[in-house]
């Protein structure tokens, strides 16, 4: 159903006075759609798609965010320990063992020795820091972690 228009348009006439002499109005009629008025302060609702992808970022970040506040909770919470969280809570401390450094040990050869499935170098570390360095003596009591 196409709506109609009246468009009215005077074109003043020679006369020195406004108003008088005007030549009478003309009547055009428009038919075909009209253009919805343009209402102030409403915007245009964007597409289900935008919504859904907005969703996905926020919640990513949130995301990214709780798993990196846990993380640092759990590095606070359990700190720079050679043990887990539940091995601090049960009981006193097992006696460390120690090994007398023999000529040409290293470090090196001494993690690799004792380590276990621990990764090398994290065991290498726990030693620089239980034997205050990574300089070691032949007969050096090494202690172990």
């Amino acid at each position: 159903m196409n709506a109609a228009t009246l468009t009215t348009t005077a074109s003043p006439a020679t006369g020195s006075r406004r108003g008088v002499g005007m030549a009478p109005a003309r009547v055009r009629m428009h038919h075909g759609p009209v253009a919805a008025p343009v209402q102030r302060g409403i915007t245009r609702r964007h597409p289900e798609a935008v919504y859904r992808r907005r969703r996905l970022v926020v919640g990513t970040i949130a995301a990214v965010l709780v798993v990196a506040g846990g993380l640092a909770v759990n590095e606070f919470v359990v700190g720079d320990s050679d043990g887990t969280a539940s091995a601090a809570v049960a009981g006193p401390p097992a006696q460390r063992v120690t090994v007398t450094a023999q000529p040409g040990d290293t470090l090196w050869s001494i993690a690799q020795s004792h380590r276990g499935s621990v990764d090398v170098y994290d065991y290498i570390d726990r030693l620089v820091r239980l034997n205050d360095g990574p300089a070691i003596q032949a007969g050096q009591a090494i202690t172990l972690p």
